[in-house]
């Protein structure tokens, strides 16, 4: 063996075996593997409604170990490693062999995913573990999409914001802005939840007009817009009223079902005189 070879021998050798101070025993030095970390990625990240969300997370010097992904206030888990662990297919995650990103991807995002997710490192050491937040901005009108001429007209637009809640939503009909108007009975009222982030605002008419069909929309200070398509039924039913004589529970009769039960009463009244005088007859064609 030439001298070259045999120093590294040697310095193999040394970094092999270490003698101890005590008792010249012998301790096995073994090449330790350094413990994983996350790189620094985002902590909040905000997506509309419908969108596919992406969730960041990177480790370094993984190993052997396995990244998983839940949320943060469940126990199961929603995948484990690149192998998904519930039965939404909404959930996967994305990664290339070597790479050191296992990013949680959500297509279709709804309110309902906002909250605070866990990327989670094979451990029980709870600094394996980095939390990420996702808030979901949505924004919906509900309420009478088919009210009848002379009923109310009732929209609620529900929007929410990023950290705080949009300050303001604005209501248009065909494109034109509403305003409030007391004598054509229109009100707006606001309300705001800085827990949820959310602001709704009800918008309502006392007595709907066939013009009040259209498309309604609203649009919040952070620009979030929706619309719906309200149609006014013309329906053309006066009710009538009736109160009992002995003073309990009263009810409706429209003017058509009123109509048709004269009718119906009419029919049975003479179907009885024409059997009367038919069983009559008889009798006196016996005697």
């Amino acid at each position: 063996m030439s001298s070259c070879g045999a120093h590294i021998a040697t310095d193999i050798a040394l970094c092999y075996y270490i003698y101890s101070a005590k008792g010249g025993r012998v301790k096995d030095f073994r090449y330790s593997t350094p413990a994983p970390r996350f790189l620094q990625t985002e902590d909040t990240y905000t997506y509309h409604k419908g969108e596919r969300a992406i969730l960041y997370c990177s480790v370094k010097y993984l190993g052997t170990k396995t990244v998983s992904w839940r949320r943060a206030n469940e126990s199961y888990f929603l995948t484990i490693g690149t192998l998904p662990m519930t039965s939404d297919p909404r959930f996967e995650v994305a990664h290339i062999e070597d790479s050191p990103d296992w990013n949680m991807m959500i297509s279709n995002v709804t309110t309902t995913d906002s909250g605070m997710y866990e990327c989670q490192i094979s451990s029980r050491d709870r600094y394996l573990r980095k939390e990420v937040f996702l808030h979901v901005k949505g924004i919906t009108i509900t309420g009478s999409l088919h009210p009848d001429r002379g009923t109310q007209l009732l929209l609620m637009c529900n929007a929410s914001g990023a950290i705080t809640p949009p300050e303001s939503i604005d209501w248009f009909k065909d494109g034109i802005k509403i305003v409030p108007d007391g004598q054509k009975k229109v009100e707006m009222r606001k309300k705001l939840s800085i827990n949820s982030r959310t602001i709704t605002s009800i918008l309502t008419k006392s007595s709907t007009e066939m013009t009040d069909t259209g498309t309604y929309s609203c649009r919040t200070s952070d620009l979030q817009v929706t619309s719906v398509k309200v149609n006014v039924l013309n329906t053309n039913k006066k009710s009538q009223k009736r109160e009992p004589d002995d003073g309990k529970a009263s009810y409706t009769l429209d003017s058509g079902s009123s109509a048709s039960q004269m009718s119906t009463s009419l029919i049975l009244v003479s179907f009885c005189l024409t059997l009367v005088a038919f069983v009559r007859n008889a009798a006196l064609d016996t005697y």
